[in-house]
């Protein structure tokens, strides 16, 4: 039983996870604000309230793209368990085979979802995580990790509509009943969320191009549920404990090692 934590720029996850398989799951708000010390009474708390105590874990694995607050995340986690958590980089064993022309720039959260990917879904595969970017990562049929594409998530499109357009106010992003609206702040949420279900339908068919096969695809993040369903392409997988199945499978290999 150990801890997985993901690290991103909406929010930091932790999951508990015993034989492959998240058993609980604690959210956080990613602050960069926060201590070390602040993060592990909230982690602690979060998980007590569900009669866990997080002393009970074996170890622990970080997946980050926030490298400011990787350091911190890491500390908290000790200060928390009593392990000191590996992080997902250079050094650590994860049997990907990284075809990009740095491999260390690709983020953990892929590096682990990939993974976990090719053990579970027909390859070839495109990883989609929805949260403060749109981005996908492409598994050829080989399992090897190809490429990528970064895009805009629906709150990082919001400020910037917010602060460029006079005429234009913040608004909740949510989706709307039907895509041609009435009110200016309708129609921006509207394009918002179904102009990220038309970028994801039309990047999967350019790949699909690119490649020259049909790809299966898998997506995760804090925006899935709400832009997945506005999505036209047909057999998307929601696998919301994708990630965290690589981290637990990456810490057994570097457990055995």
């Amino acid at each position: 039983m150990i801890l997985a934590v993901d690290l991103n720029n909406t929010s930091t996850v932790f999951a508990v996870m015993d034989a492959g398989k998240a058993r609980l799951i604690s959210r956080l708000a990613t602050d960069k604000a926060r201590t070390a010390d602040e993060y592990a009474v909230l982690l602690a708390l979060s998980f007590r309230q569900r009669d866990f105590e997080l002393r009970q874990v074996e170890g622990a694995i970080i997946s980050s793209v926030v490298p400011s607050l990787t350091a911190v995340i890491r500390e908290a986690v000790r200060i928390a368990t009593g392990h000191t958590a590996l992080v997902i980089g250079p050094g650590v064993r994860t049997g990907l085979n990284i075809r990009l022309d740095d491999p260390a720039e690709l983020g953990g959260d892929f590096v682990a979802s990939a993974v976990a990917a090719i053990a579970d879904y027909p390859l070839p595969c495109v990883l989609v995580v929805l949260g403060t970017a749109i981005a996908m990562g492409i598994l050829d049929r080989s399992g090897s990790y190809v490429g990528g594409i970064i895009g805009p998530g629906p709150m990082v499109s919001q400020v910037a509509l917010a602060r460029g357009v006079a005429m234009l106010s913040n608004v909740s992003v949510s989706p709307t009943p039907q895509v041609i609206c009435r009110s200016t702040n309708a129609c921006v949420q509207s394009g918002l969320i179904n102009g990220s279900a038309a970028m994801i339908d039309g990047l999967l068919e350019r790949i699909e191009d690119e490649l020259g096969e049909r790809v299966s695809v898998v997506a995760w993040g804090d925006w899935a549920d709400t832009i997945l369903p506005r999505c036209r392409r047909k057999g998307i997988i929601s696998d919301k404990e994708l990630l965290m199945r690589g981290l637990w499978t990456i810490y057994g290999k570097n457990r055995r090692a």
